[in-house]
């Protein structure tokens, strides 16, 4: 294990209580994600790096049998708690403990582009899954019309700029079709979404900031420079018109096995 799989397993310990709470905005996603892929009742579901269990709610919701692995325990813990009709367990993505052929339908949220090794874990997805079945991940994107909100993403990489290289960053770029591609994929698709989000006030928006992967970029600041980036954060919300609302994007990706 390296060490920043472990840094990220420890964040992530660390947020499990928090996690998708203060906005819906892993929930949202799932939603969709599995509104794209719309899987038959019964459908054997693998959701791999399930977190607290967002894509998980939504299978079992629509009647599938899931099995949801996450590498942090904490997360298992409460994804067991809040879906007990799941199979959950902790297990690395990249080397995962079940036999060739046992899912009819990997599913990854926002989770691919953070792993140590993205490839090592697509062609563990594709050994999973029977011939024909189904693998889809997600992973951010921008979003369209939403210029007002231009001033945040532009925050978060002046700051992750100060942080010193190796820490604090747990996402990374990926070519999405060309990892497809490497494991074996076929009849490769792909969808931008959007969602727009409601938010409060600025204290619900910073809480949103610290319960997910972006915790690890804040954590890495000096206190003095936390500080600034939440203040600036701060200021600039208080710009945006009334009713809030929080603009996010994400892709999906899908290949067949």
């Amino acid at each position: 294990m390296t060490d920043q799989t472990s840094r990220a397993i420890r964040l992530f310990d660390e947020l499990a209580t928090e996690y998708d709470e203060a906005l819906p905005f892993f929930r949202g996603f799932a939603e969709l994600h599995a509104d794209w892929l719309a899987p038959a009742e019964g459908t054997r579901v693998l959701d791999l790096g399930a977190g607290t269990g967002a894509l998980t709610g939504t299978f079992l919701r629509r009647g599938c049998e899931v099995t949801a692995v996450d590498a942090a325990p904490a997360m298992v813990a409460r994804l067991a708690g809040l879906h007990p009709k799941a199979h959950a367990r902790v297990m690395d993505a990249h080397r995962l403990d079940f036999p060739d052929a046992s899912f009819d339908l990997v599913c990854a949220g926002f989770v691919i582009h953070i792993l140590d090794d993205p490839a090592a874990a697509v062609a563990e997805a594709h050994r999973v899954l029977r011939p024909g079945g189904v693998f889809s991940f997600s992973t951010p994107a921008g979003v369209e019309n939403a210029p007002e909100w231009d001033f945040y993403p532009a925050l978060y990489q002046e700051f992750q700029g100060l942080i010193p290289e190796g820490e604090g960053r747990l996402g990374r770029e990926i070519d999405e079709e060309e990892l497809l591609m490497q494991a074996g994929f076929r009849d490769l698709a792909y969808i931008d979404v959007e969602q727009r989000l409601p938010v409060p006030d600025a204290d619900t928006f910073w809480a949103w900031a610290l319960s997910h992967g972006s915790r690890a970029v804040i954590n890495a600041l000096s206190a003095q420079k936390r500080a600034e980036f939440e203040e600036r954060v701060r200021a600039g919300l208080a710009r945006l018109a009334v009713p809030i609302m929080f603009p996010a994007g994400a892709s999906f990706d899908r290949g067949i096995a």
